[in-house]
């Protein structure tokens, strides 16, 4: 829980002040003794002089750590020093025989105190050297009977190698206290520190299972630290996005050794049993995995993943997607309706300023009553034409802006159905259409503005009429039920594509449009309706297929609504063959 190169700083710290510590100890007391070791000799021979150097080599070694901050180096000076001081003892203790040999045997174990495997191979190959040099000094005959105070000196030698021996022995075991202490510390340091992180760390083995998870987990999952452990995180992770999150984690383990994702996982409050609840709460996570080397997992491969809470932002990115999708469409509508309204307004202006011309010039002199009042018909109705389209745009304008209000008056609805259909029935009889009303018994008055009904029964007519061809039929019906009254606006006419259907109601779309189309229109008609039922708290529904004909219906609250309503949403379906109009014991009368 540490990072890896701090731990090792602070434990080779430690080995260098063991290091300096044991050896200026050793070198301080040894060479204190060495005055009354000549007094008492009185002079001192060779053997005796590498022995007082010996123990002088162990501050020269402290004083090389200390400049260069190599304890190898320093080791092996060290050790040098060790094997030089128990090889003239052995010499000096009867050569290759003398028991001082087993003391070379301290120089490899020191070395597992300070150093490393290579520490004791560099200390065993100089205590090699150090029995090598004795023993072929022994065979040159080059050393000689040892002193009688030598094997005087020996229960003292023998002592020291022992004291020796256990300080080594006592040092290992403390270094390796020390060590656990300093893992036990770092650990809990790197604990302390996690447990203020708000991300949420967790540690997986090779095969992806949470070894570890810090607090965060309460936060971020809902969970305790310990349920995320196994799988535990794993089955938090939405479903459709685990395969993503087991892939980051198999790339960290096995791969390139580093990996990122970004997945949602879901909040479930601790406490909460293994089956979750109806709507959990989804959070997403930006997770950031990355391969460690360490000694006992399986495999040779941990990892270890940081996840941060990222929600806020990704609702803050879906909402500039929308925002940027809504401005495209926004583009997009304001293109359809220039190439819609230049296309409606072209026609009609050719027709009036072409017309006009005529009239007002020398020709028309030479035209006859008759053609001159055909003419004048002409602009007049492409003069209305144009009034048409321009009242439409303001409605869908004032509707879209929230400026439209409507009056509530008490209204009586078949009468106002009577006065719609006296209103197209030219137009239906001139594209021979049959229109007919279907009135329900005991229809109460309706809450509402009278214009807007009128122009909401005359945009569906007028459509109806516009769509169905020669011989087809129009049928305007209307029944109560209950506090509501449906209206419904059925025909037989070319239909409307499946595809289609959803689109409906949008600004300037016309299902099958098209420049050269067979009817004209701006696409606004539906608009306008879609706008003014949703003012009166109604709704709005279409039934429609290619080839059977269309069905809108429209169902209106009889007491009216308190306060003005955003445009309706449109329900649609496609329309079965042959399916009949379902009244409530109509009355039928025919326009």
């Amino acid at each position: 829980m540490v990072h890896p190169s701090a731990l090792a700083d602070s434990l080779e710290r430690m080995r260098h002040e063991r290091f300096m510590l044991t050896r200026l100890a050793a070198s301080t007391i040894a060479l204190s003794l060495v005055p009354a070791y000549v007094a008492w000799r009185g002079r001192v021979g060779a053997l005796e002089l590498l022995v007082i150097v010996a123990m002088a080599l162990p501050l020269l070694a402290i004083f090389l750590l200390s400049r260069t901050g190599r304890l190898d180096l320093a080791h092996g000076l060290s050790g040098a020093a060790m094997m030089l001081l128990i090889g003239s003892l052995a010499c000096m203790t009867g050569g290759a025989a003398s028991p001082m040999l087993l003391w070379l045997a301290a120089i490899p174990a020191e070395a597992l105190f300070f150093g490393s495997r290579l520490h004791v191979a560099r200390a065993a190959v100089i205590a090699a050297i150090g029995l090598g040099a004795v023993v072929a000094l022994q065979a040159a005959g080059a050393i000689g009977e040892p002193a009688a105070w030598a094997w005087q000196a020996m229960p003292a030698l023998s002592a020291v190698a022992i004291l020796h021996a256990t300080l080594i022995t006592a040092g290992f075991l403390h270094r390796r206290d020390d060590e656990l202490r300093e893992h036990r510390a770092s650990d809990a340091r790197a604990r302390l520190m996690l447990e203020h992180v708000g991300d949420l760390v967790t540690w997986h083995d090779a095969a992806g299972s949470v070894v570890f998870a810090n607090e965060a987990a309460r936060g971020l999952t809902g969970a305790e630290p310990g349920q995320l452990f196994g799988r535990g995180l794993f089955e938090r992770v939405h479903i459709a996005d685990r395969p993503l999150f087991l892939k980051a984690l198999n790339d960290a383990a096995h791969g390139p050794g580093r990996a990122s994702a970004c997945f949602r996982v879901l909040f479930v409050p601790a406490g909460v049993g293994a089956e979750l609840p109806a709507s959990p709460v989804v959070r997403w996570l930006d997770l950031s995995a990355r391969r460690i080397e360490q000694a006992g997992t399986r495999g040779g491969a941990a990892v270890v993943c940081v996840s941060r809470d990222v929600t806020d932002r990704h609702a803050v990115d879906e909402e500039r997607e929308r925002t940027h999708a809504e401005a495209v469409k926004a583009s997009d509508v304001k293109g359809q309706f220039l190439a819609t309204v230049s296309h409606e307004l072209r026609t009609p202006l050719n027709a009036i300023i072409g017309f006009s011309e005529m009239l007002g010039s020398d020709l028309g002199a030479t035209f006859s009553p008759a053609q001159r009042q055909e003419y004048a018909r002409i602009i007049h109705d492409s003069g209305q034409h144009l009034l048409d389209v321009v009242n439409t745009l303001l409605d869908v304008s004032k509707i879209e802006s929230g400026a439209m209000s409507i009056e509530q008056d008490a209204l009586d609805m078949a009468e106002l159905a009577e006065d719609c259909c006296n209103v197209v029935a030219l137009k239906a009889k001139a594209g021979a259409v049959a229109l007919e009303r279907v009135i329900g018994p005991e229809l109460p008055p309706l809450l509402g503005d009278r214009r807007a009904l009128k122009q909401v029964m005359l945009n569906l007519l007028s459509n109806a009429i516009k769509f169905t061809p020669a011989g087809g039929r129009v049928t305007l019906a209307l029944v109560r039920d209950g506090g509501m009254i449906d209206l419904s606006v059925s025909d037989t006419g070319i239909g409307i594509a499946a595809a289609d259907l959803p689109r409906l109601g949008d600004p300037f779309f016309q299902a099958k449009s098209s420049y050269d189309r067979g009817h004209d229109g701006t696409g606004l008609g539906l608009s306008v309706v879609r706008g003014l039922v949703g003012l009166h708290g109604g709704t709005l529904t279409i039934e429609s297929a290619p080839g059977v004909g269309t069905r809108v219906g429209v169902r209106l609250p009889v007491g009216g609504v308190s306060a003005a309503s955003e445009p309706a949403r449109i329900a649609t379906f496609a329309r079965a063959p042959r399916r009949g109009l379902e009244t409530k014991q109509p009355i039928r009368l025919t326009a």
